[in-house]
Protein backbone atom coordinates (compact mmCIF):
# COMPACT_ATOMS: atom_id res chain seq x y z
CA UNK A 1 0.00 0.00 0.00
CA UNK A 2 1.12 3.33 -0.74
CA UNK A 3 -0.12 6.76 0.43
CA UNK A 4 0.70 9.86 -1.35
CA UNK A 5 0.30 13.32 -0.38
CA UNK A 6 0.50 16.47 -2.61
CA UNK A 7 1.25 19.35 -0.71
CA UNK A 8 1.56 22.72 -2.80
CA UNK A 9 3.04 26.04 -1.49
CA UNK A 10 3.75 29.21 -3.29
CA UNK A 11 5.98 27.70 -6.29
CA UNK A 12 6.67 24.36 -4.62
CA UNK A 13 4.72 21.22 -4.83
CA UNK A 14 5.67 18.52 -3.00
CA UNK A 15 4.46 14.76 -2.89
CA UNK A 16 5.23 12.93 0.13
CA UNK A 17 4.88 9.00 -0.38
CA UNK A 18 4.18 6.63 2.74
CA UNK A 19 4.35 2.90 2.72
CA UNK A 20 5.67 0.51 -0.51
CA UNK A 21 5.90 1.66 -3.42
CA UNK A 22 5.61 -1.22 -5.87
CA UNK A 23 3.07 -3.46 -8.14
CA UNK A 24 -0.08 -0.98 -8.97
CA UNK A 25 0.94 1.74 -7.00
CA UNK A 26 3.63 2.84 -9.24
CA UNK A 27 0.39 3.24 -11.40
CA UNK A 28 -1.12 5.70 -9.34
CA UNK A 29 2.08 7.75 -8.37
CA UNK A 30 2.63 8.07 -12.01
CA UNK A 31 -0.62 8.96 -12.83
CA UNK A 32 -0.58 11.47 -9.71
CA UNK A 33 2.50 12.70 -11.20
CA UNK A 34 1.33 13.09 -14.82
CA UNK A 35 -1.72 15.12 -13.56
CA UNK A 36 0.41 17.24 -11.42
CA UNK A 37 3.29 17.90 -13.81
CA UNK A 38 0.87 18.55 -16.98
CA UNK A 39 -1.22 20.72 -15.30
CA UNK A 40 0.72 23.10 -13.31
CA UNK A 41 3.88 25.63 -13.96
CA UNK A 42 5.92 24.44 -10.69
CA UNK A 43 9.05 25.90 -10.55
CA UNK A 44 10.21 23.58 -7.86
CA UNK A 45 8.93 19.55 -7.20
CA UNK A 46 9.95 17.15 -4.43
CA UNK A 47 9.12 13.36 -3.87
CA UNK A 48 9.59 12.77 -0.20
CA UNK A 49 10.56 9.39 0.22
CA UNK A 50 10.95 9.29 3.99
CA UNK A 51 8.10 7.44 4.54
CA UNK A 52 8.78 4.76 1.98
CA UNK A 53 9.94 1.29 3.23
CA UNK A 54 10.56 -0.55 -0.06
CA UNK A 55 10.55 0.61 -3.95
CA UNK A 56 10.96 -2.01 -6.41
CA UNK A 57 12.23 -1.89 -10.00
CA UNK A 58 9.29 -0.47 -11.64
CA UNK A 59 8.99 2.08 -8.83
CA UNK A 60 12.98 3.36 -9.38
CA UNK A 61 12.27 3.54 -13.18
CA UNK A 62 9.22 5.56 -12.41
CA UNK A 63 11.26 7.83 -9.84
CA UNK A 64 14.76 8.31 -12.69
CA UNK A 65 12.07 9.67 -14.81
CA UNK A 66 10.60 12.34 -13.00
CA UNK A 67 14.30 13.35 -11.17
CA UNK A 68 15.40 13.43 -15.48
CA UNK A 69 11.89 16.02 -15.78
CA UNK A 70 13.19 18.29 -12.80
CA UNK A 71 11.60 16.40 -9.38
CA UNK A 72 14.15 16.25 -5.96
CA UNK A 73 14.15 13.28 -4.23
CA UNK A 74 14.04 14.00 -0.34
CA UNK A 75 14.91 11.11 1.82
CA UNK A 76 15.59 10.27 5.20
CA UNK A 77 17.13 7.41 6.76
CA UNK A 78 19.93 4.79 5.25
CA UNK A 79 17.94 2.60 2.73
CA UNK A 80 16.10 5.67 0.97
CA UNK A 81 19.19 8.16 1.42
CA UNK A 82 21.04 5.44 -0.34
CA UNK A 83 17.82 4.87 -3.15
CA UNK A 84 18.16 8.75 -3.71
CA UNK A 85 21.76 9.23 -4.53
CA UNK A 86 21.38 6.45 -6.63
CA UNK A 87 18.82 7.43 -8.59
CA UNK A 88 20.10 10.77 -9.14
CA UNK A 89 23.25 9.78 -10.02
CA UNK A 90 22.28 8.09 -12.48
CA UNK A 91 19.81 10.41 -13.81
CA UNK A 92 22.66 12.83 -14.34
CA UNK A 93 24.91 10.30 -16.56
Amino acid sequence: MLRITVEEKGNHTRLQLEGKLTGDWVGELERCWISIHNGNTVAEFSVDLSSVSFVDENGKALLRRMVSQGAKLRARGPLMTSLAKEIAGQSTS
